[in-house]
């Protein structure tokens, strides 16, 4: 993307007018300087010339630029468009200044001898007048960048504050505290002993969450262990209905991933599917060509859930700003994938 700016045909046809005359009159005030018989105030025929030569050079370099623009764009190579746009279009400038001034001059009959101290301050003049465009450019450049980067920063704090809300939201969910109380009520008459573990497991989660839920990259090492824990609780509570496989054989130590990701897709999965003894649930959790693979199972409810939405949509957002690699997610009718970028 190339954020420097173009310029409309009415908007150079009044850069020349106006460029062309402070072109001249500038002119003439250096030459009225340097000789003493030199009059401040030229005919108005040296002033039509500067205005057709301002706009031909216009003209010509807007269209040298254009071409640039989709060979070295300002947004991929910043150094290198501004030393090649500045070194050609002042070496093009000069050329056609000097060839059409001296054409339009002899056209007109004023030409005479050319004095070398003169076409010197023209040059400078004019490498001048490249230099405070190709500036100006790479400073609107410059200044769209900043923009975005802050409209950018603005949208990031927005979805993050929207990602955290809709973990607090899924973890203080009275459902999900219903659920696990009601599994705990279960457990305690029928199985002390795994009240007691569902307890631990429990406690665990919620650590976990505090501790992390705030934070933008965890070790792939320390979501897995938390994974063992949440995949407990729910398997405690479903039973033999969920089954959760957790492949754990890739040895990634150096790996991150956004905390919570497994969860939040195990209760995406929970959420929206069927678990009954009949039609259990499986989810299947594993590492492939540097993704953490999470696939269920489907057979999808007849009557859904209350839901945010905000689930799939935010982990996706959250990792748009965490790595150019995007997140892949597919359903082919039978298991619903979704592929997470380790960093």
């Amino acid at each position: 993307m190339d954020n420097g700016f173009t310029i409309n045909r009415w908007l150079r046809y009044s850069y020349g007018f106006y460029l062309g005359i402070i072109f001249n009159f500038i002119l003439d005030i250096i030459f009225s300087l340097v000789y003493k018989n030199y009059p401040l105030f030229q005919p108005i025929n040296n002033y039509l010339i500067s205005i057709f030569l301002t706009y031909a050079v216009f003209e010509i370099l807007f269209f040298i630029n254009k071409r640039l623009k989709n060979t070295l764009d300002w947004d991929q190579h910043p150094v290198q468009r501004f030393l090649l746009q500045f070194a050609s279009n002042s070496l093009i400038a000069i050329v056609l200044v000097m060839v059409l001034r001296w054409g339009a001059r002899f056209l007109l009959g004023s030409i005479d001898y050319i004095a070398l101290a003169d076409e010197l301050i023209i040059m400078a003049l004019v490498v001048s007048v490249v230099l405070i465009f190709v500036v100006s450019e790479l400073s609107v450049f410059l200044l769209n960048k900043w923009r975005f980067s802050l409209a950018e920063l603005e949208r990031f704090k927005k979805e993050n504050a929207e990602y955290r809300f809709e973990l607090l939201r899924s973890q203080l969910n009275p459902h999900f505290l219903f659920n696990s109380l009601n599994t705990l009520s279960s457990l305690i008459y029928e199985n002390q002993k795994n009240a007691g573990h569902f307890v631990r497991e429990l406690a665990d989660v919620y650590r976990y969450i505090l501790e992390n839920r705030d934070k933008e990259l965890i070790l792939l090492s320390n979501e897995l262990e938390f994974a063992k824990s949440f995949i407990n609780l729910v398997q405690l509570r479903f039973d033999k209905n969920l089954e959760v496989i957790l492949d754990l054989n890739h040895n990634n130590p150096g790996f991150r991933i956004a905390p919570l990701t497994i969860q939040l897709l195990i209760e995406n999965a929970i959420k929206h599917n069927v678990i009954s003894r009949k039609n259990p649930l499986r989810i299947d959790i594993f590492i492939e060509d540097k993704m953490l693979v999470v696939k269920n199972s489907i057979l999808l409810k007849h009557t859904k859930e209350f839901s945010t939405g905000l689930g799939l949509k935010n982990i996706s957002n959250r990792y748009g700003f965490l790595t150019d690699r995007t997140i892949e997610i597919f359903n082919n009718g039978e298991d619903f994938v979704v592929k997470i970028p380790l960093i």
